[in-house]
């Protein structure tokens, strides 16, 4: 299954955890330029993770609604391996 990981810049960690539970394509965007504002989430996009420690709101706001309008689910979290399983595990930062 495919993850796309918006925001932070070293996501090895998070990368290998997300492998280990499924998700062997990762794509990532930093989110760091204004032309990631206009970029796309892939079709074949499955869970989009949101690392909100260096992500501004209006991105964060962006990709939430694009991937509601895809149906596809959404986690936020710091950026962290330790940090993400607990929400993944949670469920309750998942938007539908």
């Amino acid at each position: 299954m495919t993850v796309l990981i918006v925001g932070g810049d070293r996501i090895g960690s998070i990368a290998k955890y997300l492998a280990l539970n499924g998700y062997n394509e990762i794509s990532h965007w930093d989110a760091r330029r204004n032309s990631d504002t206009h970029r796309f989430i892939p079709r074949n996009t499955r869970l989009v993770v949101v690392l909100i420690d260096y992500l501004n709101h209006g991105m964060a706001k962006r990709i939430r609604k694009d991937a509601e309008l895809l149906g596809v689910p959404v986690l936020f979290s710091k950026n962290s391996a330790s940090e993400l399983s607990q929400v993944f595990a949670s469920g309750m930062h998942c938007l539908h």
